[in-house]
């Protein structure tokens, strides 16, 4: 059935994405329904794609090469407008414009020749560094008045017209290719003269025909090996020949690069593109920082090069924010990061960040690739499905993808099932609730007895014996309940932050008159005169203190210009580039215990900490408890039962919010209440 896009609906999806392209690439649908009904321009928080520009004027030609410093930056950064002043003859003009190449007849010059020749140590380094000047002093003779090159150390004429010479250099190599990359000369005067085969000591690369259909020679070949990767990249044909007969399945000795065992350690990075005059950036992850960098300036589909190449600007320098990584430190510390450049630092991102997070963030070929075989061994540890899905999700999906969650791969999941319909009669389920003390215990250690329970029995009111931690859903519609709740407070402040449902209730229907012993908080009219706003302020030290303690007093001493004469208050901004000195930072984190307390109790020195990589040395600061935690849909469930609401649930648990978002099981939550207002019944 298709979904009929409503504004709401629309608006909902469209918050989902950053730009007007990602919105149309996402959801086509919703897209289309915002462009026919003309919704589109009240999106105003997705990103427009910037036009380009339809004539090169004079003015806009060199305001645009205003912004390179050579040529060649100006031709890569912006074509167009580097072909209209090539085309009108303006390239001239523009003097700032440093050009790399060299005038015609510009290495005739001895001196020249001379200069660019002292950059370098040796004769290879100046042949390979300056090829045009190297071959203009080899022609005019100038190269033995260059003594500050060191030249290669030749062998004599007929060096290796000597056998025993041949002989004597092989013996420095212990293979035919080493032979002849080390020395190629005595290599093919050996060859030509049919010396090698009286050198056994040099190995032979080639085998003869048909050695890899041998499959003892595979399998001694393999066994040198830990991981196929290895095997794959070290004796191809060995390989090729092992796939070719299915030999695979017996080469159990094979371990598999998983997250755990990544071969290469702490070697991941979290990187940052920044633009800072239109408050942009692109935060990543990677383990080999210079390919992703060739990758971000030269693969056109990449956001960044797009993004560069739509301003007509050349891509900046990245910047290392944090290194020394593992796979699942990388993906949480990329989406935290993200977070603080678009939440805190206020960018907007060129990344997705709905695609950084642990499990969701890529980890390229290092992740665990279950086979058929692994599955069956990591299913034998657990005793039921759910154990199996809880302790082990990677192994569990690789079972659905196989079509293996059957009694003939996993017959002791199978064994001691209840029969068909076995819910279906009430009295198994009154049996199996009475085992538990409270809802929360029957939901997560029987639910399908839960399920029966809630949608085809329908007999809640009948089992007194569990106890609920929640209120049943429309609880706080009754008026005798929000009154029965309001006799523990003093103050309409109080019952806002001690019951929230309660609160907007009487609020909605105006009980405030039988509930005398709720009292407001207001002040007469008139109240806060001048003396009394002084008083009121001596109480702080800051004036951030004064306005978070009595935002009414502090209004008026703004109005009236009282807060001048306050001159007590202790200023909390320091001077230009404080946070720059890391005596200052350091200082400052041994204020906090945690990475999370310094970011939020001090943006300021925690970007100045991460941005210089003094964050690593402040040692006390903890990580998160639930830092490396994989969030399983047991574990999200039980972190969001702390929470009533999903505002605070996502403000508190953003890593669990965002994996029971994606995996759609907020709807599950009925203890969590929305924005969205539901009608009264």
């Amino acid at each position: 059935m298709k979904t009929k896009w409503t504004k709401e609906s629309v608006f909902e999806e469209s918050r989902n994405y950053q730009t007007i392209i990602d919105f149309r690439k996402g959801n086509n649908a919703a897209y289309n329904a915002a462009q026919k009904n003309g919704w589109l321009k009240e999106i105003t928080w997705l990103e427009k794609p910037i036009p380009w520009r339809l004539k090169w004027t004079k003015e806009a030609v060199f305001k645009e090469a205003s912004k390179y410093s050579t040529l060649d930056s100006f031709r890569r950064g912006c074509r167009n407008a580097h072909y209209a002043a090539y085309k009108k003859g303006w390239l001239e003009e523009m003097i700032w414009l440093r050009r790399n190449q060299i005038k015609r007849g510009f290495w005739k010059s001895k001196d020249n020749v001379l200069s660019e020749s002292r950059k370098y140590t040796s004769m290879k380094g100046f042949r390979e560094g300056c090829n045009g000047a190297y071959n203009s002093a080899k022609m005019n003779n100038w190269l033995e008045e260059m003594t500050w090159l060191e030249k290669k150390q030749t062998k004599p004429p007929f060096y290796w017209k000597s056998k025993s010479n041949v002989f004597q250099e092989s013996k420095k190599y212990t293979s035919r290719v080493d032979f002849r990359k080390g020395a190629n000369g005595a290599y093919v005067t050996a060859l030509k003269n049919g010396w090698l085969d009286d050198m056994t000591w040099l190995a032979r690369r080639y085998k003869e025909k048909g050695f890899w259909d041998k499959k003892e020679n595979v399998f001694e070949e393999a066994k040198k090996y830990t991981y196929k990767s290895d095997f794959h990249r070290l004796a191809p044909s060995a390989y090729c020949s092992a796939k070719k007969h299915h030999w695979f399945e017996e080469m159990d000795w094979f371990r598999h690069k998983n997250i755990a065992k990544a071969p290469s350690g702490h070697v991941h990075v979290v990187y940052v593109y920044i633009d800072e005059d239109n408050k942009k950036a692109y935060v990543g992850a990677t383990n080999d920082i210079r390919r992703r960098d060739y990758e971000h300036k030269t693969k056109k589909d990449d956001p960044l090069y797009k993004y560069y190449k739509t301003i007509c600007k050349e891509i900046p320098m990245y910047k290392i924010l944090v290194k020394g990584l593992t796979i699942i430190e990388r993906q949480r510390e990329e989406q935290i990061q993200s977070l603080y450049f678009r939440d805190v630092l206020h960018y907007t991102l060129l990344n997705n960040i709905n695609l950084t997070g642990e499990n969701i963030g890529s980890i390229g070929c290092l992740a665990w690739k279950w086979t058929r075989t692994d599955v069956i061994k990591e299913a034998e540890k657990y005793k039921t499905p759910k154990e199996f899905f809880t302790n082990a999700a990677g192994a569990y999906d690789a079972a659905l993808r196989y079509k293996m969650m059957n009694e003939n791969n996993f017959p002791w999941f199978y064994s001691q099932r209840r029969p068909q319909g076995w819910w279906n009669i009430k009295e198994h389920v009154f049996e199996e609730s009475k085992k538990y003390k409270t809802w929360d215990d029957f939901f997560w250690k029987s639910p399908a007895a839960y399920n029966a329970v809630k949608k085809k029995h329908k007999c809640e009111d009948e089992m007194p014996w569990l106890e609920r931690t929640q209120v049943p859903a429309n609880y706080w519609q009754n008026e005798s309940h929000v009154i029965e709740e309001s006799k523990k407070y003093k103050t309409r402040t109080a019952f806002h932050k001690g019951c929230h449902a309660a609160y907007d209730y009487s609020k909605r229907n105006n009980l405030w008159d039988k509930m005398p012993w709720i009292k407001m908080e207001t002040k007469e009219k008139g109240f806060w005169s001048k003396n009394r706003v002084i008083e009121e302020g001596k109480k702080y030290t800051t004036k951030a203190d004064f306005k978070k303690g009595s935002r009414t007093a502090y209004a008026k001493s703004i109005k009236y210009h009282w807060i001048d004469e306050m001159s007590w208050f202790v200023s909390e901004t320091m001077p230009r580039g404080y946070w720059q000195e890391k005596y200052n930072v350091m200082n400052e984190g041994k204020k906090y215990l945690s990475r999370n307390d310094f970011r939020w109790g001090n943006p300021g020195a925690y970007k100045s900490a991460i941005v210089n990589g003094w964050i690593e040395e402040m040692t006390w600061l903890t990580r998160p408890s639930n830092y490396n935690l994989k969030w399983t849909k047991e574990k999200v469930f039980k972190e969001a039962q702390k929470y009533t609401s999903r505002g605070s649930f996502k403000k508190e648990a953003p890593s669990a919010y965002n994996v029971a978002r994606k995996n759609k099981w907020l709807s599950d939550m009925n203890w969590l209440s929305s924005i969205k207002k539901n009608p009264i019944d």
